[in-house]
């Protein structure tokens, strides 16, 4: 387990908490997504998948569920 991509992961996360407090929402939507994708890179690194897919992966999954989080809900 590599403690760079913890770190960088942590200070994503922190960005991320910043940014949607200060309702900038479309970045901060992409700094998860960075955490998202480091967090899935530290804890899958040793798994055989190459990175690049490891972090694709941890970013769209984070990507999807924060967007699922702040859309705004309808109602009829």
């Amino acid at each position: 387990m590599n403690p760079l991509y913890l770190t960088l992961s942590i200070l994503s996360l922190l960005l991320a908490i910043y940014l949607n407090k200060s309702n900038q929402r479309e970045i901060g939507l992409l700094a998860s997504g960075f955490a998202g994708g480091f967090a899935f890179l530290f804890a899958f690194e040793k798994s055989g998948y190459p990175l690049p897919l490891i972090f694709a992966g941890g970013f769209v999954a984070t990507i999807f569920f924060e967007f699922l989080r702040f859309r705004p809900m309808q109602r009829d």
